[in-house]
């Protein structure tokens, strides 16, 4: 751990304080009494400004070390006889779960951080990002909250971001830093009102698609954001296009 970690954290100017509301106006009228403290009639006063980030990414790279050996490194740091230094310690809760418990051959946490008995799964306390196994006493970080989060990355649509239209069956589609030829297919037409749309497979969203445009991707699938300049129209083929091609028409600067 950096030796400064404690000013890292915690010596940045306080916020609140100054002049709130009518204070002033109030502690010099007749209606304060003979005696007041120093807050009175100031309707908020400072607070604390610590700069947390530092001490999460150091414990996030603590993982997979005893739980001892971490804390004992990071009571060597941070002078727990000063007062704001030792209020880093009451943080350390919003990061790591220190009081996990081993029930039925699973870990198990508090369902919530304040107060209550209620013990959850490890895999169902998404807020959780590292805890303490009550077995080994090693620092882990929670897998299934990683998980999720992959899993919401996977699924957030790219979207497509620039589009050209050759002619009414060819489109260029700029993806990932590639140019795309894709050739679209119209739809069949409606078979009328309470019909049941049928479902394409457009090869540049990556999923199957109906004639009102609504994707239907499997879960843990990527799929694009994609808009034609016709409507009721799909990608049945594309083919990545050379430099040559795509400097012949948008110019060397493309």
């Amino acid at each position: 751990m950096r030796d400064d970690m404690d000013k890292v954290i915690v010596e940045r100017p306080r916020r609140g304080g100054g002049v709130q509301g009518d204070g002033r106006a109030w502690r010099n009228s007749k209606e304060r009494g003979s005696h007041l403290g120093m807050k009175r009639g100031y309707g908020r006063t400072k607070w604390l400004n610590e700069n947390l980030a530092p001490l999460k990414r150091w414990l996030h790279k603590q993982a997979h070390r005893p739980w001892d050996k971490v804390y004992a490194e990071l009571c060597s740091g941070i002078d727990r006889r000063s007062t704001v230094q030792a209020h880093i310690f009451e943080h350390i809760d919003d990061f790591v779960v220190r009081d996990a418990v081993m029930r039925d051959g699973e870990v198990r946490v508090r369902s919530h951080r304040w107060g209550g008995n209620l013990h959850v799964p490890l895999r169902d306390a998404l807020r959780v990002e590292l805890f303490v196994h009550p077995v080994t006493g090693i620092l882990l970080p929670n897998r299934a909250r990683l998980k999720a989060r992959q899993n919401r990355a996977a699924n957030k649509p790219k979207a497509v971001i620039a589009r050209i239209a050759i002619d009414d069956a060819i489109e260029w589609h700029l993806v990932d830093g590639c140019w795309f030829e894709v050739r679209l297919a119209p739809f069949p037409e409606s078979k009328g009102a309470g019909a049941k749309d049928e479902k394409r497979y457009d090869v540049l969203r990556g999923c199957l698609v109906t004639r009102r445009g609504v994707c239907h991707a499997p879960a843990g699938t990527t799929y694009r954001q994609v808009t034609y300049a016709q409507d009721f129209v799909y990608a049945v083929a594309k083919r990545q296009l050379s430099r040559r091609e795509v400097r012949a028409r948008l110019g060397d600067g493309a």
